[in-house]
């Protein structure tokens, strides 16, 4: 049975890393397996110009959406997005986001892959992904934390080069991770994409004893269960 879960992969861009000090300039997101990415900005709200520090309706709106994903996936997104998510709800009196299961790429890569640097950047450049980070130079931000418009502008295309790298980086690595949520209510098919799954013999456990491995034909992850069913 195919994957029934709907996959948000999303990205914050902000002027700061402490909410407090900061503006959240824009969100990006996008569904997995659907085409189009979403980057709605500060500038997509009346007012903008008046008072660039106002992201009170650029945070609800993204609430919605968080709010209606299965599991979202981020980079660094424990450590910062989703943290940044909350605090600008509590500042703005907006409901808090919902306590969605979030897979955070950056520990799948700390915990599995011995490379220089664990930067979104450079995991897309040693694994030969399709899409790349671009680059921002400390003075666009600045201007775009003056609402400079061209400057904002320039903030939203790296956010959406950050979402679809993060995309293609999560269908690479999805088999390593080791707590993510079951995808499909079809228990005889993978936990992580909901692809067949094929026997690999016997497993055995610390806790459990005999089991059996499964790896999955679509995606190549490994689990193991109780028995051949």
């Amino acid at each position: 049975m195919a994957n029934e879960a709907k996959i948000l992969i999303w990205d914050l861009e902000s002027t700061g890393l402490k909410m407090d000090f900061a503006t959240l300039l824009c969100t990006g997101y996008k569904w997995l397996g659907e085409k189009k990415v979403y980057v709605p900005s500060i500038m997509d709200y009346e007012g903008w110009e008046e008072d660039v520090t106002n992201d009170k309706k650029l945070v609800a709106d993204f609430i919605k959406v968080y709010n209606s994903a299965d599991m979202t996936v981020t980079y660094f997104g424990t450590g910062f997005d989703r943290k940044a998510l909350i605090a600008k709800a509590l500042e703005h009196n907006l409901p808090l986001p919902a306590n969605v299961p979030m897979v955070d790429l950056f520990y799948t890569v700390k915990s599995n892959m011995a490379i220089s640097r664990k930067s979104l950047q450079n995991v897309g450049y040693y694994l030969g992904l399709s899409n790349e980070k671009t680059p921002v130079e400390g003075k666009v931000w600045r201007r775009a934390m003056s609402g400079h418009g061209p400057s904002i502008k320039y903030i939203k295309n790296h956010c959406e080069a950050d979402v679809l790298i993060l995309e293609e980086a999560y269908l690479k690595l999805r088999p390593l991770v080791r707590t993510h949520p079951r995808v499909s209510s079809d228990y005889a098919a993978c936990r992580t994409c909901g692809g067949k799954v094929i026997s690999r013999g016997r497993a055995i456990t610390k806790l459990k004893g005999v089991q059996y491995r499964f790896q999955c034909k679509q995606c190549g992850g490994w689990e193991t269960r109780t028995s051949t069913d």
